[in-house]
């Protein structure tokens, strides 16, 4: 099942899988309290398994000629427990967030994400732009996008 969720429950998993070792304030994302914001959560037996946060921000500047769009909404936070992954619940979890965006009026998602994750999420429909580039302490990156 996945439903949608409050900023305080997707932060334990935000702690144990994202930022393990981080402070507090670390898990608290900017975007968290926007009034268009989805924090969604895939449970499993009635365990928080999986967590994924949208909410409205343009993509960085460098592209956003490239990504013409009427909206656009940024993924972060996406999470799903070691145990869970390949079971299905970061899929179910991203097509929440696309029905958000649309929604919302909105038709561009696109998030900073993981070299680890890029497969998962080509296999959605997200593609890389610009080049790989380092997010301090966490490791590689590249911006995906996908058009909803």
């Amino acid at each position: 099942m996945v439903r949608p969720i409050t900023a305080a429950e997707t932060r334990p998993l935000r702690a144990q899988i994202l930022r393990p070792g981080e402070p507090p304030e670390r898990l608290v994302y900017p975007g968290d309290d926007h009034s268009d914001v989805l924090h969604a959560g895939a449970f499993h037996e009635n365990k928080l398994v999986g967590i994924a946060t949208i909410y409205p921000e343009d993509p960085p500047e460098a592209y956003i000629n490239h990504l013409a769009n009427k909206g656009s909404f940024r993924l972060r936070g996406m999470a799903t427990t070691p145990e869970t992954r390949g079971l299905g619940y970061g899929r179910q979890l991203l097509k929440l967030c696309f029905q958000h965006v649309q929604v919302h009026d909105s038709d561009l998602l696109w998030c900073n994400a993981r070299i680890g994750a890029l497969d998962f999420y080509k296999r959605l429909g997200l593609q890389t732009i610009g080049p790989e580039f380092d997010i301090e302490g966490i490791g590689a990156h590249y911006v995906m996008w996908k058009m909803i």
